[in-house]
């Protein structure tokens, strides 16, 4: 799965970078806690217009 962080993980990439993790991990760990939103087109656009 395919997510854009929210904040630096440790081992995993810093805030803004795209990584692909297991479904579970993403799921139960990133999602619930903020840390992660799902790489979709949308959330794609929004985060690139926060960066600027």
């Amino acid at each position: 799965m395919n997510v854009i962080l929210l904040e630096p993980i440790n081992r995993l990439g810093d805030l803004g970078d795209e990584v692909t993790v297991k479904p579970g991990f993403a799921r139960n760990y990133l999602l619930p806690q903020g840390k992660a939103v799902r790489a979709t087109a949308e959330n794609r656009e929004v985060f690139e217009q926060r960066r600027a």
